[in-house]
């Protein structure tokens, strides 16, 4: 492949992955963010912002002005293990909007352009109609919330029966809630993150045809899925490479194709390709970035 990568899509890096202590401490997250946000390798991101109002007065205005662009805001903070979106109890459902309410307002004073989420539980096994039903309604208030801000919902295909065990799933199951939801919604689309491709028994050509016409962002990660005693079996993001990983350059190279043809990356409008991994055991943040970009770059020239 001829040129940079960088010509063809807009590179970013996802925040709390890669300093998984500040999900626990607020004001390690603070202090990370402040400088994360300097990079000058990327041109995207992903954050959310900690609980307190003197952390957020801070952070607020040097994410907004930090010079980034379709910058996304994660709602890694909600605890989807403990309520699912897809709650049809009223009560539930009067939580989740309170949450993300305040989610949707920090978003947008960060000037966001993106809204990652998830379903959340009960996988598809055990769901009723009524799941169904409570999560399309939810999209709609979100995307009805998000709408005046200039913001585009982003839902994330999970696994199903595996590790996170959440509704949705499949991207084809993914693409056809987007679908229904036209013409009403316009603001919502989809996240692809490749990690979640093998844990969902898709290949990633399958995936990334399912979500195109609706892909607004894609994330490159690794994840452990054939041996299950694995301390990292599952959904836990370990980075491109890892050992008894599924995803390496190889694997890369395939995943880069496939968005090429399907016109993600291209020069006239660069997608946003975004890498989302653990730093590697034993290696500072800084290493574990030079090696992730390192393999993208190789994946780039092997097309």
């Amino acid at each position: 492949m001829r040129g940079d990568i960088r010509s063809y899509a807009r590179l970013g890096l996802v925040h709390h992955m890669l300093y998984p202590s500040c999900m626990d401490d607020p004001d390690d997250h603070v202090r990370t963010l402040r400088e994360f946000i300097a990079r000058d390798d990327i041109e995207t991101l992903d954050c959310c912002l900690p609980y307190g109002d003197e952390r957020r007065e801070t952070l607020i205005p040097l994410v907004r002005d930090c010079g980034k662009v379709d910058i996304t805001f994660a709602t890694h903070l909600f605890p989807l293990r403990k309520i699912g979106l897809p709650s049809p109890a009223p009560n539930e459902q009067a939580q989740i909007r309170m949450i993300m309410g305040d989610m949707i307002d920090m978003a947008a004073a960060i000037g966001a352009t993106g809204f990652i989420f998830a379903s959340g539980c009960p996988c598809p096994e055990e769901a009723a109609p009524a799941h169904y039903h409570a999560f399309a309604d939810f999209c709609r208030w979100l995307c009805g919330e998000l709408k005046p801000h200039g913001i585009t919902a982003q839902l994330e295909p999970f696994d199903t029966d595996i590790d996170k065990c959440f509704l949705y799933g499949p991207t084809q199951v993914c693409a056809e809630l987007v679908e229904s939801l036209r013409p009403d919604v316009d603001n919502l689309g989809l996240e692809l993150d490749l990690a979640h491709v093998p844990l969902m028994r898709e290949t990633f050509d399958q995936a990334i045809t399912n979500c195109a016409p609706y892909l607004k962002r894609v994330h490159l990660g690794n994840c452990v899925l054939k041996d299950t005693t694995h301390p990292r079996y599952g959904d836990t993001h370990p980075p491109v490479g890892f050992p008894g990983g599924e995803i390496d350059v190889p694997q890369l190279t395939t995943i880069l194709r496939c968005l090429l043809e399907t016109g993600f990356l291209n020069q006239a409008a660069r997608g946003n390709l975004v890498i989302e991994m653990t730093p590697w055991p034993g290696k500072s943040v800084e290493e574990t970035i030079s090696d992730s970009f390192a393999r993208l770059d190789a994946a780039w020239r092997a097309l």
